[in-house]
């Protein structure tokens, strides 16, 4: 039954990117003229209004090139469909991509950008980005390969954003410590309201948990086992899988690996029925939503970073990068024009639209928010994610093999039926094959 829902789904994306694809224009795009090159982007990021945004901004200066997009959900419907299109060689000009694991998947789907890139911005093309951005656009690559494949549109910082006016109403101040975590979970749940919202059942959720917890208690192993020169079993990862154990059972909400962070968890963090949900520079998007509730309007939020597992240490680091990134792929029949929307959505009016969208933060130094009608807080909370943006931690795995299996070692340990020792070595059997 699995597999047959694998197949339907590759299917149903294959026909849905050709059937959208084909009878022309999505939403909000400029009228057809004979004399406009199209060019096709499939991705499931920006959220489509932010994208039409950065579409418009783009063809106001660019009248000759036509923008279509297609965007859907990201899992199944997008994995899918970049499955089927590479499968029967039908990719769009542009498609989206995750650093690392993802975009090493369609690497060879993919043109090399770095002539584009010194042509557009001179030989230190790199200087223009923040080193977080500039180091994951050849993340995964193999020994060699010195290409550059996708191009950061956006960066995020991930931590954790909490209810202002809820945790005054119950006398919690935003926790600085992990007993005070725990004990504003705790608060939070004895008056009926979700603590920490956790989506379990995503897997980014999962990882970037994980991410937030390692670099505290075993900085830098993550990246050093998937590199073969640490084990996964080591004390330092043993202590996070512990650390990930006690939040689990102590801090996120009952049942949280069931639970899923988009729609589920944010609808309920927007009504007030939750103290804290693990998010990250996105979540200010909301506010510029239409017809935004009145807690959003309001805006009753900010943001922590995750507090020290160890008495007296340090808070999470900044962990986060890229966001995604756009490739051009070898079916484009007009790189160039891709090339030119690309340019816009990393560097130019594309980006900026997309930035006073408060979608998310930029890859190129030097963008904030231009728009009027922003709070002046939100502002502050955007301006302090992007002064840790050169201190990030990476938070994306390199093969996606090794993350499928921490994600499993995770639910292991979480539920009972492994231990944090147990389900590392897993980890490492696979990281082990992978290295072969």
């Amino acid at each position: 039954m699995k597999n047959k829902r694998t197949i339907a789904l590759v299917l149903l994306a294959a026909f849905a990117v050709g059937s959208v694809f084909a009878t022309g224009e999505k939403q909000g795009q400029a009228s057809s003229s004979s004399a406009q090159t199209e060019v096709k982007i499939l991705t499931w990021t920006p959220i489509p209004r932010t994208m039409e945004k950065m579409i418009a901004a783009f063809q106001a200066k660019n009248p000759d090139i036509k923008v279509t997009f297609n965007n859907m959900n990201y899992n199944p419907q997008y994995l899918a469909a970049l499955s089927a299109g590479a499968g029967s060689n039908s990719l769009p000009d542009i498609i989206a991509l995750q650093p690392g694991s993802l975009t090493q998947q369609y690497r060879n789907y993919l043109i090399d950008l770095t002539p584009y890139m010194v042509k557009s911005w001179g030989d230190l093309w790199a200087d223009k980005f923040y080193k977080i951005d500039a180091d994951q656009m050849k993340l995964g690559n193999p020994s060699g390969d010195n290409s550059v494949y996708i191009v950061p549109c956006e960066s995020q910082i991930i931590d954790i954003w909490y209810n202002k006016t809820l945790f005054e109403q119950l006398g919690i101040k935003a926790p600085g410590t992990w007993a005070e975590l725990k004990a504003a979970s705790a608060a939070l749940s004895s008056r009926g309201y979700a603590p920490l919202y956790f989506g379990g059942a995503d897997g980014w959720q999962k990882i970037n948990l994980f991410l937030m917890l390692s670099e505290q208690l075993a900085p830098g192993e993550v990246y050093t086992a998937q590199e073969g020169r640490s084990q996964w079993t080591s004390a330092g990862m043993v202590r996070v899988m512990e650390a990930w154990k006690d939040f689990y059972a102590n801090v996120a909400q009952v049942g949280s690996l069931s639970n899923l962070a988009y729609p589920d968890g944010v609808g309920q963090f927007v009504a007030g029925r939750v103290g804290m949900m693990a998010l990250g520079s996105w979540w200010p998007q909301e506010f510029t939503a239409p017809d935004a509730p009145p807690n959003v309007k309001n805006w009753i939020f900010d943001h922590f970073f995750l507090p020290s597992y160890n008495p007296g240490g340090q808070a999470s680091p900044p962990i986060g990068g890229m966001d995604f990134g756009f490739g051009i792929t070898k079916n484009s029949k007009n790189p160039d024009a891709a090339w030119r929307v690309l340019e816009s959505f990393t560097a130019g009016e594309g980006i900026q639209a997309s930035v006073d969208d408060l979608n998310n933060l930029p890859a190129v130094k030097g963008i904030a928010p231009q728009a009027t009608n922003i709070l002046a807080s939100i502002k502050e909370q955007i301006g302090r994610y992007n002064a840790v943006l050169d201190q990030a931690r990476n938070q994306r795995f390199s093969n996606p093999e090794v993350e499928t299996a921490l994600q499993n070692a995770m639910d292991g340990v979480a539920t009972g039926q492994l231990s944090s020792q147990a389900a590392l070595q897993q980890v490492q059997a696979v990281q082990n094959r992978v290295n072969r």
